[in-house]
This record gives C-alpha cells, sequence and structure tokens, in this order.
C-alpha cells in the first residue's frame, strides 16, 4: 500500500494527524500529484489548521486549475481565516467551472457582505435560492442584507419564507416586526411581536419594539386605542389580524402580565397601559388584583411624566429657546410621543441650526417614524442656501442625506465640513490642498473601550501638529454603518495627499466588540494603527450604566440592570461575547475580543494602553502614543479629563460580585497579554 492509499484509509477512520503525515509523504515522493494535496487540505481542515490547508488546496489548484473543489475548499478556509476578499476570488472561480453550485453561491454572498459589495451579494444569494429554494440559512441572510440597506418590501418576503423553512426560530419572527414596523404596518408588527411574546417573553429588544409599535398606533389616543383592543376581543371576526395575537393572550394572560411589568420597566408607559387593559378584558373579576395594582402604579409613573412634561412645556412658554424645544423633544421622545417630539425638534432646530443635529439619534429617529427625512433635508437646504456656512450645518445636511439613503450627496457635503473643520486648526494645509477631492484614509483608529477615556484620548492626540482630525470624532462605519459604504466613510477625513507628512484617524469605541469589524478593517487598510485603552472593567461597567441612564436608554437601577446582565451570562456554559456586544458585564470581558483582532492583525499594530495610567501620568501616555503614531513627541500644554460623569458608589457586595465575575477574566488577560493591570 503507498502512502496515498494509507492516507485514504486514516482519513476514513477519522485519524487525521496519520493522514497529514501520509499524504504529506505521498506528496514528497510525487509533488506533481493534484490530489495528494486536495485530501491533505481535507485533513488539515478536520484539525482546523486553517493556514496550512489554504497553502496546499492552492497548490493543488495550480497543479490541477480545472477542478472546482479545490477553490471551494480554499473559499471555505479562507472565510475561517476571514480573508473575504481573497474567498471572494475562490468562489468566483468555483462557479465559473461550476455554475450550479448553490453553495458557492451562498458562500459568495457572504464574503461580499463583509467586502461591502452588497448589491452583488444579493443576487448571488437569490441565484443560491433559485438553484436550492429549501436551504433555510439563504433566505435569512438575504432577508437581512435587504433590511440593512432598506429595501423592506424585498426583506418581508425573504424574512416570511425565512419563517416558513425555520417555524422553529424565533428572531426571525422578530426581524419580520422590524420590518413590518419600519413599513408602518403596526397592525401586522404587534400581533408578530406578541407571538415572539409567546415564545420567548424576556426578549428585551422585543419589549422595545413592540413598545414602540403599540406606542405609534396609541399616539392621537390612547383611550381610542384601548377601545380597539377590548373590541377585539370581544368581536374577534372583526378584527382578523388580531385573531392570533389575541389568541395566544388568552390562552396565556399570564405571560402578557410579565410583558406589561416589561414595557412598564422600559418606559413603555402608554404600551404597558394597553396591556393591562387588555388583561382586564380576559382575566375574571376574582384574578384582576395584581393588574389593578400594576396598572395603579404604573398610571402613577404616567402622571409623573406628565408633570415632568408640563414642566418642560412651561419651559418652552417662559424661554422659547433652542435649548428648552430640544430637551421639551427629547422628553416627547421617550414618551414616544412622536409627532408632538418632531414639532418640537423643528422648533429647535429653526432657532439654532448651528447645533450638532447630527449626533442626536432620538432626533433622527423621531423623524424616520414620521416619514419626515425629507422635510428635515430641505430645512438644512435652506440654511445653507441662506449663507450659513458652520461646520455644523453641513454635517446636519450631510446626515440627514445620509439617513434618506442620498448617500452621493452626503459625500459632498461631509467634506465641505470636513474642509472647514480642519481650517480652524491648519488653515495653511487647507489652502495648499484645498482643491484636493481625493477620499483620505485613516492612518489609525481608536478602537474602544466604551467609558475608558477614547474621548480625552483622541482630544489629546489632535492636538499634535502633524494629526488633522475626522470631521466627527465617532464614525461607527465598521460597526453599524457598514451598509453606507467606504466613499461615504472616507469621506469624514480630509484629503491628504502622500507626500505631506500629515495624518488622520478617527475614535469610535463600538469597534472593539463589533464581531465583524476587525475582518472588515483589515480588508480595507490592512496596516492601519489601532489603539485600546482599557479601564477596570468593575468600573467601566459602572461607568457605562450610568452614561446610559444620562442618555435615557436605561431606566432600571444600577443593582437590578447588572445583576440581571450577570445572572444572563452565568446561565450559559460557554458565552459566545460576542452576541452581548454592548453589555455592560460582557465587553469588560476584554480577553475575548482582544483574541480576535490579534488573530487577524499583527500585535506590532495594536498599542493598549491602561485607562488609570492614561489618566494618573497622561504626558508619558502621550509620549508612547505618538511614539506608535511614528510622530515626533508634542508636549500638550493641559489635560483636561473629558466626557467625564458623576454617580454614586456601588454598594460593596456588588463590587464584591462584579470582582468575582471579572477576577477570572482578567487573569486570563494578564496571561495573553503578558501585561499587568492589577485590577
Amino acid at each position: 500500500m503507498n502512502y496515498y492509499e494509507l492516507g485514504e484509509k486514516f482519513l476514513e477512520q477519522k485519524q487525521w494527524e496519520e493522514a497529514i503525515t501520509s499524504y504529506r509523504q505521498a506528496i514528497k515522493l510525487n509533488p506533481t500529484f493534484s490530489w495528494s494535496y486536495y485530501k491533505l487540505g481535507q485533513a488539515l481542515t478536520q484539525l482546523q489548521k486553517w493556514d496550512e490547508a489554504v497553502n496546499v488546496y492552492r497548490q493543488a489548484i495550480k497543479l490541477n486549475p480545472d477542478f472546482p473543489w479545490s477553490y471551494h475548499n480554499l473559499g471555505n478556509a479562507l472565510i475561517k481565516l476571514e480573508k473575504w476578499s481573497e474567498a471572494v476570488i475562490a468562489y468566483r472561480q468555483t462557479i465559473k467551472i461550476k455554475p450550479d453550485s448553490y453553495w458557492d453561491y451562498n458562500k459568495l454572498g457572504e464574503a461580499l457582505v463583509n467586502v461591502g459589495e452588497f448589491a452583488e451579494a444579493i443576487v448571488c444569494y437569490q441565484t443560491a435560492i433559485q438553484l436550492k429554494p429549501e436551504v433555510k440559512g439563504t433566505h435569512q441572510k438575504l432577508a437581512d442584507i435587504l433590511f440593512q440597506i432598506g429595501k423592506l418590501e424585498a426583506a418581508e418576503i425573504a424574512y416570511r419564507q425565512t419563517i416558513k423553512l425555520n417555524p422553529e426560530v424565533v428572531w426571525y419572527r422578530q426581524c419580520l416586526g422590524d420590518v413590518l414596523l419600519k413599513q408602518k404596518r403596526l397592525d401586522e408588527a404587534i400581533a408578530t411581536y406578541l407571538e415572539v411574546a409567546q415564545i420567548r417573553p424576556n426578549l428585551p429588544w422585543m419589549h422595545l419594539q413592540l413598545g414602540d409599535a403599540l406606542a405609534q398606533l396609541s399616539q392621537s389616543n390612547l383611550d381610542k386605542t384601548i377601545n380597539y383592543y377590548c373590541h377585539a376581543i370581544q368581536n374577534p371576526d372583526q378584527y382578523p389580524i388580531y385573531q392570533k395575537a389575541l389568541h395566544l393572550i388568552i390562552k396565556n394572560p399570564e405571560l402578557y402580565l410579565q410583558l406589561g411589568k416589561a414595557l412598564a420597566q422600559a418606559n413603555q408607559i402608554s404600551s404597558a397601559i394597553i396591556i393591562y387593559y387588555i388583561l382586564l378584558e380576559i382575566f375574571p373579576p376574582k384574578n384582576q388584583t395584581e393588574i389593578y395594582q400594576q396598572l395603579e402604579k404604573i398610571l402613577r409613573q404616567k402622571i409623573k411624566l406628565e408633570q415632568q412634561l408640563n414642566s418642560y412645556y412651561a419651559a418652552v412658554e417662559t424661554n422659547p429657546d433652542s435649548q428648552s424645544y430640544y430637551y421639551l423633544g427629547l422628553t416627547l421622545t421617550q414618551q414616544q410621543k412622536w409627532l408632538e417630539a418632531a414639532i418640537a425638534y423643528h422648533h429647535a432646530i429653526e432657532l439654532n441650526p448651528d447645533f450638532a443635529w447630527w449626533s442626536d439619534t432620538y432626533l433622527w429617529e423621531t423623524f424616520e417614524k414620521l416619514g419626515k427625512l425629507e422635510e428635515t433635508v430641505n430645512l438644512f437646504h435652506k440654511f445653507i442656501k441662506h449663507q450659513n456656512t458652520s461646520i455644523s450645518t453641513y454635517l446636519n445636511l450631510a446626515e440627514a442625506l445620509t439617513q434618506v439613503g442620498r448617500t452621493k450627496e452626503a459625500i459632498k457635503y461631509y467634506q465641505i465640513a470636513c474642509k472647514n473643520h480642519v481650517n480652524k486648526s491648519h488653515e495653511i494645509f487647507v489652502q495648499k490642498h484645498s482643491n484636493s477631492e481625493q477620499l483620505s484614509q485613516p492612518y489609525f483608529l481608536i478602537i474602544g473601550v466604551v467609558k475608558g477615556g477614547t474621548t480625552s484620548l483622541y482630544s489629546y492626540i489632535t492636538k499634535h501638529p502633524q494629526i488633522l482630525p475626522s470631521v466627527k470624532k465617532e464614525i461607527h462605519f465598521w460597526s453599524f454603518n457598514f451598509h453606507r459604504g467606504i466613499d461615504w466613510y472616507q469621506a469624514h477625513f480630509p484629503p491628504i495627499l502622500e507626500s505631506t507628512k500629515f495624518l488622520t484617524g478617527e475614535a469610535s469605541t463600538t469597534y472593539f466588540d463589533a464581531e465583524y469589524a476587525a475582518c472588515r478593517i483589515f480588508h480595507f487598510f490592512p496596516k492601519i494603527k489601532l489603539i485600546l485603552i482599557l479601564r477596570n472593567p468593575i468600573d467601566r461597567a459602572v461607568s457605562h450604566y450610568y452614561h446610559q441612564v444620562r442618555s435615557n436608554k436605561e431606566f432600571r437601577s444600577c443593582e437590578l440592570a447588572i445583576n440581571s446582565q450577570l445572572e444572563k451570562l452565568s446561565e450559559i456554559s460557554h458565552p459566545y461575547y460576542w452576541n452581548y456586544a454592548g453589555d455592560y458585564i460582557a465587553s469588560g470581558v476584554y480577553v475575548e475580543f482582544i483574541k480576535k483582532w490579534l488573530a487577524i492583525f499583527p500585535k506590532e499594530q495594536l498599542l493598549i494602553l491602561k485607562s488609570e495610567e492614561f489618566y494618573s501620568d497622561s504626558a508619558n501616555t502621550m509620549k508612547q502614543v505618538f511614539n506608535f503614531l511614528d510622530l515626533p513627541d508634542y508636549q500638550i500644554q493641559d489635560y483636561p479629563k473629558l466626557n467625564a460623569g458623576s454617580y454614586a458608589s456601588i454598594s460593596k457586595s456588588l463590587r464584591e460580585k462584579l470582582n468575582n465575575y471579572f477576577q477570572f477574566h482578567n487573569q486570563r488577560l494578564e496571561e495573553y497579554l503578558g501585561m499587568k493591570f492589577n485590577w
């Protein structure tokens, strides 16, 4: 028996190491036999030796370029290594030789999504579905990308097909509800979310979206909406959309009592009230005590919020300036009174068009819900037409254009804003390069962490005379805005010619724990320098919580919020921390995220700083940063601590609980990096 045949035997018996040894010997004796390389690649793949597998598959292709499965397996190995652009080439070659391979269209679509080629990815997924319509995952991937780029009708069709093929997966129903809500088909969205609640009652996002849908339905009159639901229960044949959802409520009212509590906790007051009134129609009188107690509690909460709202209305009457209208709009938004909020925001913008409205997610969310984004575009166009040429006004218009999908127009105004922004600190540079329309690329990125000191760090870096700031500190492109395209991203940076000594970069804390950020960045900018500043994960978690409170995104107590996240993670034996991006606790398990960044980027391209040392000795830290960026040292005059919040200390017992959780992970971090953090 020769070495090749021996390798076949070992492969059949799943003795991977022995198979590898045999195939290597076979190749040594006959280096021109392509099949030995192909089979060696299969054995290496079983042991997840992806780099070696890539090399042998390439050799197999070199010897036999007409065999499609070598390209197929090469593509699979490259995807495991997150080398998306190379995987695209491999799968395209497979399809060229074997055009009926539905799986290669599927995988090509996945690779194309990760390099930002969304239109071609959609075509690939559609082709894969035509070739094999019963494959479950392809419909879901197609639906996800269609939803992301705003093709809602097509996304709805794809999600419905996904649900048909995967009726047991609740997440797809949640996504369908989100699509219906975006289309303002509130009845159907609500019914879908109630179905989700029946299966998975503890999904926080579902509570928020259901609350949003109910609030929009009750926008004009809460009593009218309550009556509508009560009539639907009594006369279900007149309300066909609700038949299934109402049946679920009637079947399991205890579940929806918990849902009402969850909505109240998320500050979805009107929505919780609607749920409680529905339950009063369903529960027999003898079992209504708890409902009345909860309803009384939430009605008191509603009165308190209305009193708060009245105080803002009074403030507007007394002092009708932009700030007063803004806070009125913010309060109305939090109470989901979208129309009134939009009117207040509109007044605020007209009174102060120079304010940084582009950064306010509540404002854009409000205008989007009412379909008034185009009106906002026209409003900012009007300001610019009347010679209001501040940086923020251009940015506001660019953001409005981005929100309505007019990306090419948005790029133009981002570039103008960027030029004006840089002109404030580097006038000579702008004069010299003002005619340059080229899109620049960042030299460095601060990738995290949230509440670790990134605002101060970026501010200090941009004080260096050779650093030109981006027009926004946080662009969130690689995490949330990737679908907008690389040109949109690069428009946020000043045009820097290679012959100059200037550098630019940005700081978005959402990159650190965004699952695909590292591979996306590497695909476009493999030589970029990355900076990460780490803070004691306990202090970071608490600071993050209070930041969310100040931003009106968190309404639970600190103890409840943190304990609920600890409990959620403790229920999973091996949590996949990337699924919990943005959590107070999971985001502090730094070692899990750093491993992925260093699997993609060389270690010398990542500078890791300690937040505590950064603040205790800022001058020395900045010397280290400038050296990392290959810049001459520069003495900064002062080091103000920016974006810091003040809040009460957590209890000793909660700190001890957090310390017990993080201690093991901190030790792993120190061992992995060879650094001491002393947390």
